[in-house]
């Protein structure tokens, strides 16, 4: 059996390890050791679905445009957290339910996971269904999303694709 060293992988081991060591306190070899083992245990049942296939030039380029995403990301939960709270605490319950089918145009497995993931994150949505052709979640397809409030479904759908899609596809595709 030939093992193929990734650096990526490994630098990535190497992140989850620090975190590891950041969280419990106890700044020793010991446990950074422990953090890698944990990281690889963690990691191990999704390495198909990170591939890991990145340069670490690539890594350093999109770094300002991942951290982009996860600015808007909490601007954008914050921004529908305000909204919900509005919405409940109005005497009368203005809620519009619905379900709406986005298209997507993803084309990687990380991409395709990380938007569903932002758009259950996001209050008052959740996608209830998934269709792609292939079955490790590549793009493109269409999730089905339900939302509380659709007052105009094509201004959901260009409020997904512009706002949450736009930048996930800069800093992962």
């Amino acid at each position: 059996m030939k093992i193929k060293f990734n650096f990526m992988r490994f630098l990535v081991y190497v992140m989850l390890a620090i975190l590891w060591v950041l969280i419990s306190g106890s700044f020793s070899i010991g446990n950074f050791l422990l953090g890698m083992f944990f990281g690889f245990l963690i990691l191990y049942p999704f390495r198909d679905m990170f591939t890991f296939t990145d340069t670490f030039g690539h890594f350093v380029r999109q770094f300002p445009k991942k951290l982009k995403y996860v600015y808007i990301l909490f601007r954008e939960i914050i921004k529908a957290n305000f909204f919900m709270a509005y919405k409940i605490l109005q005497p009368k319950l203005d809620i519009r339910p619905g379900i709406i089918a986005y298209p997507f145009t993803t084309t990687k497995s990380i991409s395709t996971t990380i938007l569903a993931n932002t758009i259950s994150l996001t209050p008052g949505t959740l996608i209830i269904d998934v269709h792609v052709k292939n079955p490790t979640l590549k793009g493109p397809g269409i999730y089905y999303i339900h939302s509380i409030y659709i007052d105009s479904p094509k201004e959901v759908r260009d409020t997904i694709r512009d706002d949450l899609e736009q930048p996930i596809l800069e800093a992962f595709e």
